[in-house]
């Protein structure tokens, strides 16, 4: 079964009513497809940003309906204890905590939208995939 670290571009989109990759596999994983693997310094970011005006509104969630978003992931994610430090990436060095947290899950992948800040579609056989590529792999399933 895969083991994926949900980045947070992909994490808040998964989160509106959309029927576009990121809220398909937040639903896969609803549905028990893969395993989400988060670490403790992921969860606060997923709240920070889904906590921003802005964001709140592009979502459409309420302060309640993102407070159990968050604790969903809490309760069913694969928690990492969010020990491991890594400092490989250059272009957003709070990527690296992104990396950290599926290298310390054993994660099989990394999906983000954001792929140009991460080094190769690969690390140490983490694969970087897109939400649609991340997809594609799940469907085939």
């Amino acid at each position: 079964m895969y083991r994926a670290v949900i980045d947070t571009n992909v994490f808040v989109s998964g989160g509106t009513v959309s029927n576009g990759a990121p809220y398909q596999i937040i639903n896969l994983w609803r549905n028990q497809k893969f395993v989400m693997v988060a670490s403790p310094q992921l969860i606060a970011e997923y709240e920070e940003v889904l906590s921003r005006p802005s964001v709140m509104k592009y979502t459409g969630l309420t302060p309640q309906e993102t407070s159990l978003y968050i604790q969903e992931i809490k309760d069913r994610a694969y928690m990492t204890s969010g020990t491991l430090i890594l400092n490989v990436l250059d272009n957003d060095p709070d990527d690296n905590m992104v990396l950290a947290c599926a290298k310390e899950g054993i994660a099989t992948h990394l999906v983000t939208g954001n792929t140009k800040d991460f080094p190769s579609n690969e690390y140490k056989g983490i694969k970087i995939v897109t939400p649609r590529k991340f997809l594609e792999e799940l469907l085939k399933k």
